[in-house]
């Protein structure tokens, strides 16, 4: 009798904790296609704004501190070895987010050095925080079409769990700590369950290199929990581990992929002359862009910068239209077009897809061409 009631009240425990947890349960999204071109995107290394951010992944004597340090060491191990050691969980983020977004096979990723280099060139983010207009600028230099910088805002681990005592236990079914196995130790020392949650929030913002302006800002939360029991003091593991602190930064990554190719999908792809011979242009996107032979090309002509009256913020470039081309050779980073129309082409000129045409709607049926034939 004793042993059914500590079953209900195991049971009962179980039942409501699994399903609280199963409530905090994450719906994974299938990663979303681009169809044509890809788009060419860099990603500026994120920078640590959490609680206890620690500056190196080494101990410093500050027990907050370390504790990040730790997770940054099993950071470097799930971004994989062989590379140069992370120093901080926002370079492992964004180096998580350069993979994913070349995996998606929606972008052309550019590396970090090329952008390293002529950010020290320019003399751009010397402190630190680049912003959007000088993220802008070094994406123009770089040729891409947008360019990413982001904080991890939340980095951590939290942990949660309800428990009854053995007295608690013995009251709730009647019987006493003499009782044998199973149920005796419950009796006597109680029961356990406990759940702890690796959580990582990172915030982005998508800069429109053209435009220099902010096309997306989002916040990406990835979660991955872990369940422990414990009977009468002896509980199993419920730790957060390398495999845990993984998962949670690769499901926020998974959907900033997903964030950023939705927002991409509704911007105009464009690329830019880098050389004119002659009826020829040349681009700088190639087969590493999934440029297909034959694709036509409108020109435009980049001209005076429009700016807000009220608070001089940019508005993106008047465009004028200078012609139309069409790719016929296609190398791995660089397409050679013909000229089809206009002239006047010249490096940094804006190049876009030209539109499909649009098939005219099926006329609209009548009731006198669907009426059915009257008899005979």
């Amino acid at each position: 009798m004793v042993l059914k009631k500590v079953k209900a009240v195991v049971m009962a425990m179980l039942v409501s904790f699994v399903a609280a947890a199963c409530a905090q349960m994450n719906v994974e999204e299938e990663t979303i296609k681009i169809n044509g071109p890809k788009y060419r995107i860099a990603v500026v290394e994120f920078r640590d704004e959490f609680s206890g951010v620690g500056g190196t992944a080494a101990g410093t004597g500050n027990a907050g501190r370390d504790v990040v340090n730790a997770y940054v060491n099993l950071l470097n191990k799930a971004v994989g070895e062989g590379g140069p050691g992370l120093k901080t969980v926002g370079a492992g983020a964004s180096k998580m987010l350069e993979t994913a977004l070349v995996k998606s096979g929606n972008f052309e990723v550019f590396t970090r050095q090329e952008m390293d280099k002529v950010m020290k060139e320019q003399a751009l983010g010397q402190s630190g925080a680049i912003t959007p207009q000088s993220a802008a600028k070094v994406g123009q230099l770089i040729g891409v079409n947008a360019i990413v910088i982001g904080t991890v805002t939340e980095f951590g681990e939290k942990k949660s769990g309800t428990s009854v005592s053995g007295q608690t236990m013995r009251a709730l079914t009647g019987g006493n700590n003499r009782n044998q196995g199973l149920a005796g130790m419950l009796l006597s020392g109680g029961l356990g369950f406990s759940k702890a949650e690796a959580r990582v929030v990172i915030d982005v913002q998508l800069i429109d290199t053209t435009t220099g302006r902010i096309i997306l800002a989002e916040s990406s939360e990835g979660k991955e929990s872990s369940m422990g029991i414990s009977i009468a003091g002896i509980s199993t593991g419920s730790s957060i581990d390398d495999t845990q602190v993984g998962k949670a930064l690769r499901k926020s990554i998974r959907r900033l992929v997903n964030a950023i190719s939705k927002q991409m999908a509704n911007t105009p792809w464009s690329a830019k002359i880098v050389k004119v011979t002659g009826r020829d242009i040349i681009i700088n996107a190639g087969m590493n862009s999934n440029v297909l032979p034959g694709s036509s090309f409108l020109v435009y002509k980049k001209g005076e910068e429009l700016k807000d009256p009220s608070t001089g913020e940019s508005l993106g470039f008047e465009e004028t239209l200078a012609g139309e081309a069409m790719a016929t050779q296609i190398m791995e980073r660089v397409t050679k077009a013909m000229v089809k129309s206009g002239a006047g082409f010249s490096t940094g000129d804006i190049v876009r897809l030209k539109p499909e045409p649009v098939a005219p709607p099926a006329p609209a049926a009548t009731a006198a061409n669907t009426a059915a034939p009257a008899a005979k």
